[in-house]
């Protein structure tokens, strides 16, 4: 989408959120009047198209999205972000409207989620829009949703805040953004149909191969795996154990990505699909993990973007996830 097509993306949300306005009255717990319908961030509209950069943070952290050319980007790593995402921020945000207000106490924020981003303990996040310069195009802070709570066609809302201000508000609209990655980029590094899975090995530097194979089904109709070299003495865990060994490194995503930077390899884990395809995950001594495609299978569209999304790239995985590739003899034997 082109930058402005958010200007008509807008208007578009405007004209079919836009609701009647009315006093609201003062109530006993000391609520300031306002226009109900009035927009939390009346600005934005009319800038949308300056919009360069949107940081969404929440207490130690945040996630950075720019404008890069026609596209859009996690900053600092440049990967690039879903198709859209960044002008449905910007329009949800701009489209947000008073509907009812809520407590200007402080002690009160955490209950709806609107307390000060940078606090340790927040769970509510702070939203700044900038332009190419870095100078503030509008920021607000974004609680719990309401699904629901307005009734009406448009009947779902969100607690927020403006930085500064004491009110907060119950507003018409939901807006999506997020400190976890997963809210702005395909987090998949290997997305494949595990039911082709037919081997996995697992090569430690200067350890021994562990190599778990497909051997045909068990009499549930699941694929049935077998681990190569069991110690005297020991015996391999269920079938549940050895297939999951194999077809979880068919399903992995990260929680952190940057350009590769090389590093040592201390692990190198194999992954092989029925139609040939073999990709190679690539650990180093700091637990970054790179994906290579060792040999092309046979569908070669698969191939094609497998190549595409993983090439110069490292991700950081999700301990339990990085697990699943460090596994050893025990790990699967009892």
């Amino acid at each position: 989408m082109t930058p402005r097509g958010v200007i008509a993306l807008a208007v578009a949300a405007a004209v079919s959120v836009a609701g009647a306005t009315w006093q609201l009255q003062a109530n006993s717990s000391g609520y300031e009047e306002a226009q109900r319908g009035d927009r939390l961030l009346p600005d934005l509209l009319a800038k949308a198209n300056d919009v360069a950069a949107i940081v969404v943070s929440q207490a130690d952290r945040s996630v950075r999205i720019e404008r890069a050319g026609t596209s859009y980007v996690l900053g600092g790593s440049g990967y690039p972000v879903k198709g859209g995402k960044f002008q449905t921020a910007i329009v949800a945000t701009a489209s947000l409207e008073k509907f009812d207000a809520k407590t200007a106490r402080a002690d009160k924020y955490p209950l709806i989620e609107v307390e000060p981003p940078a606090e340790k303990s927040a769970k509510g996040r702070l939203i700044r829009f900038e332009d190419a310069s870095g100078k503030d195009l509008g920021e607000i802070i974004v609680g719990k949703k309401a699904r629901g709570r307005l009734g009406g066609a448009v009947g779902d809302g969100q607690y927020v805040r403006l930085p500064g201000d004491a009110q907060s508000w119950l507003a018409r609209g939901v807006v999506d953004a997020d400190i976890k990655l997963d809210t702005w980029v395909d987090t998949a590094i290997t997305d494949m149909n595990v039911e082709f899975v037919v081997l996995a090995t697992f090569q430690p530097a200067g350890g021994p191969e562990l190599v778990v194979r497909r051997t045909g089904v068990t009499q549930g109709g699941q694929s049935k795996f077998e681990v190569n070299d069991v110690p005297e003495g020991k015996k391999p865990k269920n079938d549940l154990t050895l297939r999951y060994a194999a077809t979880d490194l068919g399903n992995v995503n990260f929680v952190d990505v940057r350009k590769d930077q090389g590093g040592d390899v201390v692990q190198r884990v194999t992954l092989m699909m029925a139609d040939g395809l073999t990709s190679e995950f690539r650990i180093t001594a700091d637990n970054w993990v790179s994906l290579h495609v060792v040999n092309e299978g046979q569908d070669k569209t698969t191939t094609k973007d497998l190549k595409a999304r993983t090439q110069g790239w490292q991700y950081k995985l999700a301990d339990y996830k990085l697990k699943q590739l460090q596994l050893t003899m025990s790990d699967l034997t009892e």
